[in-house]
């Protein structure tokens, strides 16, 4: 948030009341809000600031939606075990480790491959079955302290919100082992009924066959051993290997913000009041910025004058 004066005006829901003679508005939202989700990727979510530099104003949109799967958000968790999860005595102290980590919401992310410090990693196993592997070292990793040591065995989890689904002890060879599906689905099927689709066919793929579809970010249906058919658990893959919820959301915003912007240059004259008492004197052209964009609120900023405007927005009407 910018260092304004508490020249904070609220405004209730905008109208579509039309003025007459308005100074332009000088302001690009949708650019600010790029803005906004690259210093976010890189001072929140810790994403290599190198990295997304590079992404260009569409790609960033979409690859911030789709990093929330990759990053495990601290949070407590109930640990649910599968009923067939086996640990290896020599990792049972990593295994005590981790299952302590997860109940205290505390980060357990270091635990990940470090392959997800990039953003645009493809784990085929988290965007096709929403499965993590876990690292069970006991100590941090002597080349990398970020991460805690390297381990052949890896744990097999679905995280969510509140809980963490331990499926078994897996090695780095078993991400397309259709065994993985088969446990979730055995175990906790409530936890992804709405991926099942009837109707269809889904396909047994030998480990072979899911990894190169994986590659290629192919979305398939497959089928459990009781005839159950899923799509993707978490939902489809574009063909750039971003999930497709990710783009939809983005467009939703995307949208979002340009008609908020249409309207806001609308209603200016609403807030020609509050600048004036900052200075404004009937310049041609007012330079703003957008703040902040939820489905509730806005906030916009016109620098020159340090005045900061709260607008409540509400839902449309609904149509009888």
């Amino acid at each position: 948030m910018p260092d304004c004066r508490n020249d904070v005006i609220d405004y209730p829901t905008f109208h579509s009341v039309m003025f007459g003679s308005m100074p332009r508005l000088k302001a690009n939202f949708g650019a600010d809000w790029v803005a906004h989700l690259r210093a976010l990727l890189v001072n929140v979510q810790g994403w290599s600031a190198a990295e997304v530099a590079l992404l260009d104003d569409r790609d960033v949109r979409f690859h911030y939606f789709d990093a929330q799967r990759r990053r495990i958000s601290l949070a407590p968790r109930t640990i649910r075990i599968a009923d067939d999860f086996i640990c290896p005595p020599e990792h049972e102290q990593g295994w005590r480790m981790l299952q302590e980590e997860v109940r205290n919401g505390l980060d357990i992310n270091p635990r990940l491959s470090k392959r997800h410090s990039s953003l645009l990693n493809s784990d085929g196993l988290l965007a096709e079955w929403g499965v993590h592997h876990f690292h069970l070292g006991v100590a941090r990793d002597p080349r990398d302290p970020d991460y805690v040591g390297r381990t052949g065995p890896l744990v097999y989890a679905m995280v969510r919100d509140k809980d963490f689904y331990a499926i078994n002890v897996c090695s780095h060879g078993d991400f397309e082992d259709g065994n993985i599906l088969e446990s979730i689905h055995r175990n906790w099927p409530e936890a992804i009924q709405s991926y099942r689709r009837k109707g269809v066919t889904g396909g047994s793929w030998a480990p072979s066959q899911r990894r190169d579809i994986r590659r290629k970010h192919g979305n398939v249906f497959s089928v459990t051993a009781d005839g159950t058919v899923y799509m993707p658990v978490g939902g489809p893959v574009m063909a750039s290997g971003v999930k497709a919820e990710a783009v939809w959301l983005a467009d939703y915003w995307q949208i979002k913000i340009d008609e908020f912007q249409a309207n806001f240059e609308k209603q200016l004259q609403e807030v020609l009041p509050a600048l004036k008492q900052e200075g404004y004197a009937g310049e041609d052209d007012l330079d703003a910025k957008l703040i902040l964009l939820s489905d509730t609120a806005a906030q916009v900023l016109f620098p020159k004058y340090e005045l900061l405007v709260n607008v409540a927005l509400t839902a449309p009407a609904a149509q009888g």
